[in-house]
């Protein structure tokens, strides 16, 4: 499928409504298990208000296909592989910013470097450590909320809206 990029909802309503059969680690099927990924999805989606991603390749895992998803968040592209079978829900993700990404709050190893791994349809998506580029990187990420903190980091250009918290007395008389 590499090189030929379909919407998200095209992709999901051409797959077949039976899978492997073989549950995963959470205990869910393979439909079960698209269906609450697909919900994750479609709540960044309404959350950041996100055009749908689009699947730019596939993967296969016991036998079903899982989409590699694309994102454009602001000037930035966000590369999502949902990693099936581990519970919690756990996603390879790469950034490629215009501009550094900021802090990122402990949500990764920022040390962690998987461009000498072979991700199965993350090819050629992979990039070095976020300690090493703050524009360009990849990462795991442990949950779909450490995924929606990282879409709101880069979203927000790095600084999350510091200006909507009120200053304590103690730093006002600074």
């Amino acid at each position: 499928m590499a090189g030929n990029k379909q919407n998200f909802e095209t992709w999901l309503s051409s797959r077949p409504k039976t899978g492997s059969g073989k549950a995963s680690v959470s205990g869910a099927g393979p439909i079960q298990s698209l269906q609450q990924y697909e919900s994750t999805v479609q709540r960044l989606v309404e959350k950041f208000d996100l055009s749908d991603p689009m699947v730019i390749n596939e993967f296969e895992h016991n036998g079903d296909h899982w989409p590699v998803l694309q994102f454009q968040v602001k000037s930035a592209t966000i590369t999502v592989r949902y990693q099936p079978g581990r519970w919690p829900a756990a996603f390879t993700v790469t950034v490629e910013a215009q501009s550094a990404v900021g802090s990122v709050f402990g949500l990764f190893d920022p040390t962690l470097d998987l461009s000498r791994d072979k991700i199965d349809g993350m090819e050629g998506y992979i990039k070095g450590a976020y300690r090493s580029n703050q524009n360009q990187f990849s990462c795991e990420l442990e949950d779909e909320w450490d995924l929606a903190m990282l879409v709101r980091i880069v979203r927000s250009g790095g600084l999350l809206d510091w200006a909507a918290i009120p200053k304590s007395e103690s730093s006002k008389e600074d």
